[in-house]
């Protein structure tokens, strides 16, 4: 996992990912009750932690990135309990935060294909099995690599607005289940340009339901949007709901 892509484009996260409320309602029935304890992963700047903290649900959050979560606390009532930011590495969770403690753990983003083996990401899942209550729930947003491997997509939607311009695109290496994503940020009042390069490990369907499932996860539902649509062959988003029996 590297830090550079995501502190380079902090302070303009806002304007490339602006909050989307979808997300909180999409939550609200995968939470189980008003004042479960959620644990956000790869929170980025909070929005969606401030959001869960505003509905009665005490959130703790955090992000590899340390500039991110500067800007999320920065960002946060001085006299507020929640949410609760830190910066730490999601494979070491179990290390961080009690057994059985939380009643939800979320992890949006494409925050997930950061892990780059089987082994790191599996390492993630049982970490979480383990903070989570019995009958907690474990909710993961990533994009659908199953469709964009199978069509050969080469980008992703332009993100283009009064602030920024973000391009997004995939290089595809058949030998490897790794892709590059490249990225170029435009920041239109500077006229400042920012490229980057990461790699991803682009987890189709069935590897991330195997790995769910030798974690300990049941009850694995598959969606394509946050609006509980059935996930698709041509679903970009792909959303997952599991829980710990």
């Amino acid at each position: 996992m590297s830090t550079e892509f995501y502190t380079s484009i902090a302070k303009y996260y806002q304007h490339i990912f602006p909050f989307n409320p979808s997300q909180v309602d999409f939550l609200r029935h995968v939470l189980p009750y008003n004042g479960a304890k959620v644990l956000d992963v790869g929170c980025a700047i909070g929005d969606l932690s401030f959001a869960l903290t505003h509905f009665g649900f005490p959130t703790w959050a955090f992000d590899f990135d340390p500039q991110m979560i500067e800007i999320a606390q920065n960002a946060k009532q001085e006299d507020s309990m929640f949410p609760v930011f830190e910066q730490l590495d999601m494979r070491l969770l179990d290390e961080r935060y009690p057994e059985s403690y939380f009643n939800t753990v979320i992890c949006f983003g494409n925050t997930l294909v950061h892990l780059l083996s089987d082994n790191d990401i599996l390492r993630f899942l049982q970490a979480t099995f383990k903070v989570l209550a019995p009958e907690g729930k474990l909710t993961i947003q990533i994009l659908n690599y199953q469709y964009i491997l199978d069509q050969q997509i080469q980008s992703l939607p332009l993100i283009d607005n009064e602030h920024i311009r973000f391009e997004r695109n995939y290089r595809v290496t058949e030998s490897s289940q790794l892709i590059d994503f490249d990225s170029r940020l435009n920041v239109k009042s500077t006229n400042m340009e920012i490229t980057n390069s990461v790699k991803l490990y682009a987890i189709r369907q069935n590897k991330l339901q195997e790995l769910l499932l030798e974690a300990g996860f049941q009850s694995i539902e598959f969606f394509g949007s946050y609006n509980c649509q059935p996930l698709a062959e041509t679903s970009l988003p792909l959303i997952v709901v599991c829980q710990k029996i």
